[in-house]
């Protein structure tokens, strides 16, 4: 028996990754891209592209993260430690640039 060359491993540690990645990065997308502008900014175009890169940047580091995490320490899939990793998989990505931004400053 030959083996199937579309047949995707079902562990490991980037297993279900491209799910995971078009979540998140939706998810970053939208929750950047609808923020509240700051001031009147010039053009807004360029600040609201601004925002949008940003957002699929977090989301694409989230979903490296949550993949990796949901991974390694839930691969029976429990569902509470599911919503636990996204919240902290949120909160981790979301301190590592928000101190990012704090460091390079503006």
């Amino acid at each position: 028996m030959t083996p199937d060359k579309t047949h995707q491993p079902t562990t490991g540690p980037w297993y279900r990754w491209r799910g995971y990645t078009v979540r998140w990065v939706l998810f970053g997308l939208v929750v950047h891209v609808f923020q509240p502008i700051e001031d009147d900014v010039e053009p807004l175009w360029l600040y609201k592209l601004d925002q949008a890169l940003t957002g699929l940047l977090f989301g694409a580091v989230c979903s490296l993260v949550f993949t990796w995490t949901e991974n390694r320490f839930n691969t029976p899939r429990v569902q509470w430690k599911s919503w636990l990793i996204v919240a902290g998989t949120w909160l981790c990505v979301k301190t590592a640039f928000i101190s990012t931004l704090a460091i390079v400053g503006p």
